[in-house]
């Protein structure tokens, strides 16, 4: 690879034999680069094509060295971790999450997410493990003191990128079921969902995870919520549990599958949430 030129001491760009454009991303892969320099293979961890119709050079190329460097890091712990892995898509999500996250630390911006940690735990416990080393990697890479709710976005970043492993038969019944899902939101609630939320992305991430074990059969053990729990939430949001039950009347119908009261519980939560705090 020839070395054109750096956009921080992570990121450069690159041109191969072929004279083909590339954006790589190692360790100090650009310091004391001049335009004509080799690049070895061996320091390039990521590659983009160099093209107008791939969007997330943007994101890319604008990110900090830092964030790049953490976000390398971060991928190869999580993908021995958890046997996942990262397509340039997922890469650069968590590479824009990372830099945003130094950003708020160094901002002293909090972001609370305490009303969803304890759902994390119960359904994701290997990520969360992994999101919690994660955090202490940056925290000791960075100098920082991250907050707990970084756990949970980055458990949801492991979860994505976790989920690329259905068959084509499965990805279609799974899309079917998804588009009916939030269709009944959005027509029970009179409310257009705001896809681009995080919220929404959260709900979409969840729904995910529950029909993909309802299409593989998997086994679903119930976790335990106090019955009176979830009986106080049908009650204080009564118009969100009545949404639910629409969506696991269709989810019966479309699967078989009977809703257990904590799916339900959890349900109420991530539409409330989608709905009102949107």
């Amino acid at each position: 690879m020839i070395f054109e030129k750096s956009y921080n001491n992570s990121a450069a760009l690159v041109k191969d034999e072929a004279g083909v454009e590339w954006i790589v991303i190692g360790k100090g892969i650009g310091f004391g680069k001049k335009a004509g320099d080799i690049i070895e293979e061996s320091k390039i961890e990521r590659r983009f094509k160099n093209t107008d119709q791939d969007t997330t050079l943007k994101t890319v190329t604008s990110l900090s060295s830092l964030a790049l460097s953490l976000t390398n890091k971060m991928v190869e712990l999580s993908q021995i971790k958890l046997g996942i892995k990262f397509d340039n898509y997922a890469y650069t999500s968590l590479a824009d999450h990372v830099d945003f996250m130094l950003t708020r630390n160094k901002e002293n911006l909090i972001l609370d997410n305490q009303m969803m940690q304890w759902e994390v735990v119960k359904l994701y416990p290997k990520e969360v493990v992994v999101a919690r080393e994660l955090v202490a990697m940056v925290e000791k890479e960075a100098k920082v003191t991250l907050p707990e709710s970084e756990v949970v976005f980055l458990t949801y970043h492991l979860v994505n990128v976790g989920f690329d492993k259905e068959t084509v038969q499965e990805t279609m019944e799974l899309s079917k079921l998804l588009d009916g899902i939030l269709r009944i939101v959005s027509l029970e609630t009179g409310k257009s969902l705001d896809r681009t939320s995080f919220n929404y992305s959260r709900f979409v991430t969840h729904l995910r995870a529950l029909l993909i074990q309802i299409i593989k059969k998997q086994e679903r053990k119930n976790d335990g919520l106090d019955p009176v729990f979830g009986q106080l939430m049908k009650q204080k949001y009564p118009e969100t549990s009545k949404v639910v039950e629409k969506i696991a009347y269709f989810i019966k119908e479309k699967t078989g599958y009977q809703l257990s009261e904590d799916d339900e519980v959890y349900l109420i939560l991530h539409v409330w949430r989608v709905c009102i705090i949107n």
